[in-house]
């Protein structure tokens, strides 16, 4: 699973501080799912035009669960997704996508399956084949997870650990 950062994982809004210090607001639900699906051997890429401590900050929390692909400063994704298909021997079927705005819609049209979030930009909601019921930043990237670990029959699994 591959997804963007801003307005999917976040709701997309920039805070900084006096000193000019970003910071984001990530929804533990996604957190959560993040490490489900890296348990269950599922890939998460996430790919994002910005570059952002605070998105470093967050994703490097996953590494001790084997998260490794985080690829900031990119705003033509699909180089990127061809990469990551390449570097997992990954059909394009096999992908699946999470984006929210106009930067993400070539990636989108592209994979296997794409998701927005209910608020995303028009043009993403007319792209993506499943509209999430959440907003980004709100659990989104949880839902599509969800769904992922359910679609290959391991959700119970998974759950039955808690």
């Amino acid at each position: 699973m591959v997804s963007d950062i801003d307005g999917v994982m976040t709701d997309g809004r920039l805070i900084f501080d006096d000193n000019g210090v970003e910071s984001k607001f990530f929804h533990t639900q996604d957190g959560m799912g993040v490490v489900l699906a890296l348990k269950a051997g599922i890939k998460i890429a996430v790919i994002s035009g910005s570059n952002s401590n605070a998105i470093k900050t967050r994703f490097d929390k996953f590494r001790k669960h084997g998260f490794e692909d985080l690829i900031l400063g990119e705003e033509n994704k699909m180089p990127v997704i061809l990469t990551l298909m390449e570097k997992y021997g990954l059909k394009k079927e096999e992908i699946a996508y999470i984006g929210d705005d106009l930067i993400d819609l070539s990636v989108m049209r592209y994979v296997g399956i794409s998701f927005s979030p209910k608020d995303a930009h028009y043009e993403a909601l007319k792209v993506a084949d499943v509209i999430i019921s959440k907003r980004g930043g709100y659990g989104a990237v949880r839902v599509v997870i969800d769904m992922i670990l359910r679609s290959k029959g391991i959700y119970n699994e998974i759950i039955s650990k808690f």
